[in-house]
């Protein structure tokens, strides 16, 4: 399509392009509408980003689109443009595998208090342009075992949370911006890993303005010094700029123990456009770092999006959400957590433990009311989880 400041110039092309398109569409089979209709979802929101047709392509191919389907509308492009390439390591969880995932874990599952080994996860179906799965996002699992600050940070430039065997700490490339925290970071992390899940590929739309990304997260646009669409695209700065390093000690089926270092950027790259409410012009997009990119692939837990909605007044309630789906999936046998562990991952601000147990509790009290299938009981000293129905109806296949 070619870049902006040469539209006249190819004018022509996009105008026998735009009449491929629609004649292309118009002869396709009802068999296919659902795939077609995806696909022409994601040409416009390639095309309203202001990709080159060389882009787009690879993009389309990249998010698992049929070859047969895209090469009418590539005619110049040459066979091996239409040729998905693989990433190393393990396949990407996709909505197809997810149900399969939604099931209690085995009773030999091991225990979250056990380290971890260098196995890689078992490899999973192949990445299908088929759509998410209706009431399900996805959150990056280290974010959920030890998350952002709750609070504004202010001067801090690094920020650090353990939770047993692994330690996270966040820092920032521009400190003048500061480390992201609260709700929206947790709500921006959880909607660019449900969209590297969805699409299979490191590249996050968001939107074509500030509005519309408001819209994509379900939060609703206020104006205003401490309004969402400030608020909002502040946290948007900070989380683009933010660093990640996951050390986590590690053991192999042998015994022998070590540690595994992964550093990241949260992007590599961003074209951010701060229209309020545009119609016409660029979207917005985030790249995220190759690390990242592969390591939520590798490591991503289903949440429900509903209970995310009901919670997301609260960092804290979020916080307890995302760790209770993801720890109780994984039990299969009762384990304690003290409250001491609990404040260690949880309490980033409170300067007495009971003032922590206090705070938690109420907050556990709102989860349970969106998470009812949760098995936990507060005994003396903390608590004590038991294994759980699933929070998330597995289906025998997507809708």
């Amino acid at each position: 399509m070619g870049s902006p400041t040469d539209f006249q110039a190819n004018l022509p092309e996009i105008r026998a392009y735009n009449r491929a398109i629609r004649q292309y569409f118009a002869n396709v089979s009802t068999e296919t509408t659902d795939i077609t209709t995806r696909l022409k979802a994601a040409l416009q929101r390639y095309e309203a980003a202001g990709y080159s047709r060389a882009r787009i392509l690879a993009r389309l191919v990249a998010d698992g689109h049929p070859a047969d389907m895209l090469r009418p509308l590539f005619l110049e492009f040459p066979e091996t443009a239409f040729v998905r390439a693989e990433l190393p390591g393990p396949r990407a969880v996709t909505p197809q595998n997810v149900a399969a995932r939604l099931k209690p874990a085995p009773s030999t599952a091991t225990p979250a208090a056990t380290p971890p080994t260098t196995a890689r996860p078992t490899a999973v179906a192949q990445h299908d342009p088929t759509p998410t799965l209706d009431g399900i996002s996805f959150h990056y699992v280290p974010l959920i075992q030890c998350s952002f600050p709750h609070a504004d940070p202010h001067e801090l430039t690094s920020f650090s949370r353990r939770n047993g065997w692994l330690e996270l700490t966040l820092g920032t490339t521009r400190p003048e911006t500061g480390l992201p925290y609260g709700v929206p970071a947790r709500l921006l992390t959880i909607y660019c890993a449900s969209e590297a899940v969805r699409t299979g590929s490191p590249e996050i739309y968001l939107g074509k303005s500030v509005h519309e990304f408001l819209r994509l997260l379900d939060v609703p646009v206020t104006r205003g010094e401490r309004g969402n669409l400030r608020v909002y695209a502040n946290q948007l700065l900070r989380l683009i700029h933010c660093t990640l390093s996951i050390d986590e000690n590690i053991r192999d089926a042998s015994g022998r123990t070590g540690l595994h270092i992964r550093q990241a950027l949260f992007a590599d790259e961003a074209r951010l456009w701060w229209d309020e409410d545009a119609t016409v012009g660029q979207g917005s997009t985030l790249q995220l770092s190759a690390v990242l990119f592969q390591s939520i692939l590798e490591r991503s837990a289903p949440l429900s999006t509903a209970a995310i909605k009901a919670l997301r007044k609260s960092p804290m309630d979020l916080d307890v959400y995302a760790w209770l789906v993801h720890r109780l999936f994984h039990l299969g046998k009762p384990s304690t957590v003290t409250w001491q562990q609990l404040s260690d991952q949880f309490g980033h601000a409170y300067a007495e433990l009971r003032q922590f147990r206090r705070f938690f509790l109420d907050s556990l009290a709102r989860v349970r009311a969106v998470y009812p299938q949760a098995n936990v009981t507060v005994v003396e000293g903390g608590l004590m989880l038991l294994p759980s129905r699933p929070h998330l109806p597995s289906r025998s296949k997507p809708r």
